[in-house]
C-alpha cells in the first residue's frame, strides 16, 4: 500500500527492520472505554496487504480489519475507528441483555471489552463468548473440571434458544462425542453468518492440490490462536516468492512482527510457543 496514501488518511507510518509496516492514528476527539473510564487517544495497526489490522489498544484488538480498497482520500479514518467501537458497545449491551433474559450472568472484561458467560450441562461446562458482530461461539469447554483441548469453532445465534436449558442442550450436543452421551432435547440451529465470509486455508489446499502461486501474486492469511485462555491473532502477507511478513498480536498489543522465509518457518503453533515461551501443546489454532 502506498505510504503517501496512508499518510493522507492521517496515519503515522513506521517500517520495522523486518519490513513490517506499522501505522498509528491519533484520535483528535478521543474515544472512551465506558468501563475503565479511560480515554483512548490513539489506535495502532499493522498493514497487511490492503488491510489495516488492529493491534492496539486492547479494546480494538480482534475488530474487523479496515479494507483500504474501499477507502478514498476524503474518508475520515477516525470516523471508521469510532464507528467500530460504537458498534461493539452496542453489541455488548444487546447481547448482555439477551444473556440476562436467559438467566445467565454476562461478564465483560473491562480492558478488552470481551463478553463471556458460563453454562453447564454435566459433566460439561462451557464458557461462551461473542465476537464484535455479536455472534457467539464456545471459547472454552471443560469436562469434570478438566479443560478440553478442542472448543467449538462454529458460531451460533443466541436468539434461536427459548431458554437456558435449550442452549445448554445444544452446547452439550456439540460435544456429545466427548461426553459420551446425547442431550435430552437436542436442537439444530442455523449458524449465524459473520460480517465477512472466510475460507479455511486447508480447504483451499485440498481443492487446489498441485497448484502453485506465481512469483509476485499476493496472499494474506489470518488465524485465531488461543494460549491458556488468551486469544491472539496471527497474520501473514506474502512479500515475494517464499518471503512473508508476519504479525502476532493480542490483548496486550503487538507481540511479534517480522519477515520470514517459508524454509525457516516451523508453523503458527511453533512460532507462538517460541514468542510466549510456552509448550507447543498449549497453543491451539481455532477458526474465527
Amino acid at each position: 500500500m502506498d505510504r503517501s496514501f496512508l499518510e493522507k488518511l492521517g496515519l503515522q507510518i513506521t517500517v520495522s527492520e523486518g519490513g513490517v509496516v506499522e501505522a498509528s492514528l491519533p484520535l483528535s476527539g478521543g474515544a472512551l472505554n465506558p468501563l475503565t473510564r479511560q480515554n483512548i487517544d490513539k489506535v495502532a495497526f499493522t498493514v497487511v496487504g490492503d488491510r489495516l489490522l488492529y493491534v492496539g489498544p486492547p479494546e480494538f484488538v480482534g475488530a474487523q480489519p479496515i479494507n483500504l480498497a474501499f477507502i478514498t482520500g476524503a474518508t475520515r479514518l477516525e470516523d471508521l475507528v469510532l464507528q467500530t467501537l460504537n458498534e461493539h458497545l452496542y453489541q455488548l449491551e444487546r447481547r448482555s441483555n439477551e444473556l440476562s433474559a436467559l438467566g445467565l450472568n454476562p461478564k465483560v472484561d473491562p480492558g478488552t471489552l470481551q463478553l463471556t458467560a458460563e453454562l453447564e450441562h454435566p459433566p460439561l461446562r462451557f464458557v461462551i463468548t461473542a465476537n464484535r458482530a455479536g455472534a457467539f461461539r464456545v471459547l472454552r469447554a471443560f469436562k469434570d473440571g478438566a479443560e478440553l483441548t478442542t472448543a467449538g469453532p462454529s458460531f451460533f445465534e443466541l436468539s434461536e434458544y427459548r431458554d437456558r436449558k435449550a442452549l445448554e442442550d445444544f452446547l452439550f450436543a456439540m460435544f456429545s462425542d466427548i461426553a459420551g452421551g446425547t442431550p435430552h432435547t437436542p436442537l439444530a440451529p442455523t449458524p449465524a453468518p459473520g460480517p465477512e465470509v472466510t475460507v479455511s486455508f486447508s480447504e483451499i489446499a485440498l481443492l487446489f492440490e498441485g497448484a502453485a502461486l506465481p512469483m509476485r501474486s499476493s496472499l494474506e492469511l489470518l488465524a485465531v490462536v488461543r494460549v491458556k485462555g488468551e486469544t491472539l491473532r496471527f497474520a501473514a502477507a506474502r512479500v515475494q516468492g517464499r518471503v512473508f511478513r508476519g504479525l502476532l498480536a493480542g490483548g496486550r498489543g503487538k507481540l511479534w512482527a517480522d519477515r520470514f522465509d517459508l524454509s525457516d518457518f516451523l508453523g503458527i503453533k511453533a512460532l507462538v510457543a517460541k514468542v510466549l515461551d510456552v509448550d507447543e501443546a498449549e497453543v491451539e489454532v481455532v477458526e474465527q
